[in-house]
């Protein structure tokens, strides 16, 4: 019988929820729906105002994330695949550190130069003190 590790941290049956109907996929979602929005806005009439309005709902969407364990979003990336905004997600989650987002990061990211969504994903990760 195949024994997963969040089967032993899972308090209760059913998907994690972070409050107003939201679970940590509709998260991930979200944050990969916007990101085409985003791109598209730049350079385009009021593509600013529209891309700072994108950033607000997806900080949004990444504060939900600090009840929810680092671990676990990290095996569910591990599933999905690693991308920049799953690694800057982990920064949100709890009990994240910098060394954590690092690795996803580095696991995300392949090249040194920055495409502009990456550079957005870094403005979006949360700050260690």
């Amino acid at each position: 019988m195949l024994k997963l590790a969040v089967d032993q941290d899972t308090p209760k049956p059913g998907a994690f929820d972070l409050g107003e109907g939201l679970t940590p996929v509709d998260v991930w979602q979200g944050l990969h729906a916007s990101e085409p929005l985003w791109i598209a806005s730049a350079g385009v009439e009021g593509g600013e105002e529209n891309q700072i309005r994108i950033d607000e709902t997806d900080l949004s969407l990444l504060k939900k994330l600090e009840t929810f364990p680092a671990k676990r979003w990290a095996q569910m990336c591990d599933g999905i695949g690693w991308t920049a905004l799953g690694a800057v997600a982990l920064s949100w989650c709890q009990s994240s550190n910098d060394q954590a987002f690092k690795v996803a990061w580095s696991s995300a990211v392949n090249d040194e130069k920055l495409s502009d969504s990456q550079k957005r994903a870094l403005k979006l990760a949360k700050a260690y003190d």
